[in-house]
């Protein structure tokens, strides 16, 4: 008796797992209109996004962002001249990490208004860790053996 109640459910939880399995596939919507759907999809996917700044502005973005990033290394710097070659490597890696996902509000603001949003700050702080972190830093002087 136990053995032909345990076959019954069995082949109820079967059937029920069967039927949900069936269901679960099918669709509502023709064949065309799911092909066409994800070549839809593949389309947005290759568009700029929307809100994405244009290449040209991605650019100009670069070239105003490492010259002014440079500008204000140097400035602090106590060897501007040995240590520009090293701010000009970091700051359009810098640059370059940023503008691959620049929003046109950001980049009108920074070239525009000169104004750094909050985005371009977050986007900074990530950039700047991706662009030196293995790179040696340099030392400071060392005076009387320490430093």
């Amino acid at each position: 008796m136990k053995k032909t109640l345990f076959s019954k459910m069995l082949m109820l939880l079967m059937l029920a797992s069967l039927a949900l399995f069936i269901n679960g596939c099918s669709s509502d919507e023709p064949e065309a209109t799911q092909a066409n759907a994800s070549s839809v999809k593949a389309a947005k996917h290759n568009k700029v996004d929307e809100g994405e700044a244009s290449d040209s502005v991605k650019q100009k973005f670069e070239k105003q962002f490492t010259k002014n990033c440079v500008t204000r290394e140097l400035a602090n710097s106590n060897n501007p001249d040995v240590e520009e070659k090293r701010a000009q490597d970091s700051c359009s890696c810098i640059a370059k990490h940023i503008a691959d996902d620049l929003a046109e509000v950001d980049a009108e603001k920074y070239l525009d208004d000169n104004e750094d949003t909050r985005t371009l700050q977050i986007k900074f702080d990530t950039a700047t860790f991706f662009c030196l972190q293995n790179k040696q830093q340099f030392k400071g002087p060392m005076l009387f053996g320490k430093q």
